[in-house]
């Protein structure tokens, strides 16, 4: 069950064939959750690895920007992307906890494959590329002790990008133990289609989320303000906890296949704040909360390395690529921002069944609220 499924589909332009992040070719995501209980209490971790090309060409660089709407929180790998624009390695979400446990999996995984392609040393530091990991804080569910993963889940996780067909939304992979407006939440994930000149695919957004912010009373759905109305019945899902514990963080994952550069990548990163509000209003943003967007492009294959190494002494090398047209960047930021808003939503709709841990997180009630958008919705 997904959000389409209660009756609102958001925003106007046409989603891909899966309605996933997994529309853009060349995209995998692998998702390794843990269940486990410790003195009695559940705990629910896991990780998410997104890899944005295939295995076999994750070191061909991703042109990249990010936007960060509010920064306590982390993504390791900024200032490489900062500073040289792109990004080379698989991305891996996860909870605040397993951070350096992801980070240093990663690097694992990478030192892995370049050994089995026989690369040396030399060739190794020349492909360099930090592992870009994103967390957000599942402290309001889980034990803090309890959180931590094994470098051997990640390595799972990484193992499933190879062969899982779909990517399960809700509290899975990254996403288990989060919360969002009150309610269980976790992974959602949605995609969009751009139409383009010369090109009957036209080009795809896909958007990928990890939701753990928000209070029940700035839940709105297709503008029906469905936190208030559940409110209002004595609906409280879970009560505000102040702190960072309480605000919580989102991360919004964005991958296009159409060229783009970073620095429309960084305007891309940007919208997704637009989608964010349609859902979640004055509850992004606060101050103990980390909302971090990162966007890529595959829709490029530059090669950043010269043809005869760097030991001997030659010219300047150059290389060609594509970019959008400025003009035609309108529809993306429509594409990334509808997108966006789906995968939160959807995020919500598949943890509907709630979550047990050191508290109770009650999951989204859904024949509620295909209920109240069936009555309040305004359909044009």
């Amino acid at each position: 069950m997904r959000i389409r499924d209660l009756g609102y589909s958001p925003g106007e332009l046409p989603p891909g064939p899966k309605n996933s992040i997994l529309d853009v070719e060349g995209v995998r995501v692998g998702q390794r959750t843990v269940h486990s209980t410790h003195n009695g209490i559940p705990s629910h971790k896991g990780a998410t690895i997104i890899l944005p090309r295939p295995a076999a060409h994750i070191q061909h660089p991703c042109y990249a920007g990010y936007h960060v709407l509010n920064g306590n929180g982390e993504l390791t790998g900024a200032f490489q992307i900062t500073e040289w624009g792109y990004t080379n390695t698989p991305l891996a979400l996860t909870n605040s906890l397993s951070l350096g446990t992801a980070f240093s999996a990663t690097w694992a995984w990478l030192l892995r494959r370049a050994r089995a392609a026989g690369q040396d040393d030399d060739a190794i530091s020349r492909h360099y590329g930090t592992p870009v990991v994103a967390e957000t804080a599942d402290w309001l569910l889980n034990e803090l002790e309890e959180s931590v993963l094994a470098p051997q889940d990640i390595s799972d996780a990484f193992d499933a990008a190879e062969t899982q067909p779909e990517v399960l939304e809700g509290p899975h992979g990254g996403g288990a133990g989060m919360s969002c407006h009150g309610f269980a939440a976790g992974v959602g994930t949605s995609s969009r289609v751009v139409e383009a000149q010369g090109r009957e695919a036209g080009w795809t957004v896909g958007v990928l989320v990890q939701t753990n912010y928000g209070v029940l009373r700035d839940l709105r759905i297709g503008g029906v303000p469905v936190g208030r109305l559940l409110e209002a019945e004595g609906n409280k899902a879970q009560e505000e906890v102040r702190g960072r514990m309480g605000e919580g963080s989102v991360v919004v994952v964005i991958i296009t296949d159409a060229p783009m550069l970073p620095s429309q990548l960084q305007r891309l990163a940007t919208r997704a704040t637009l989608g964010l509000v349609q859902v979640g209003g004055n509850s992004a943003a606060r101050t103990h909360s980390g909302d971090i967007f990162l966007a890529l492009s595959t829709g490029n294959h530059p090669n950043e390395l010269v043809d005869d190494g760097l030991r001997t002494p030659i010219g300047a090398q150059t290389y060609s690529v594509e970019a959008v047209k400025n003009e035609s960047m309108n529809e993306f930021f429509r594409a990334t921002s509808e997108a966006t808003e789906e995968a939160i939503l959807n995020s919500l709709v598949g943890a509907r069944d709630g979550l047990t841990g050191k508290i109770r997180l009650e999951g989204l009630p859904v024949e509620r609220v295909r209920e109240l958008l069936s009555k309040h919705l305004v359909v044009v």
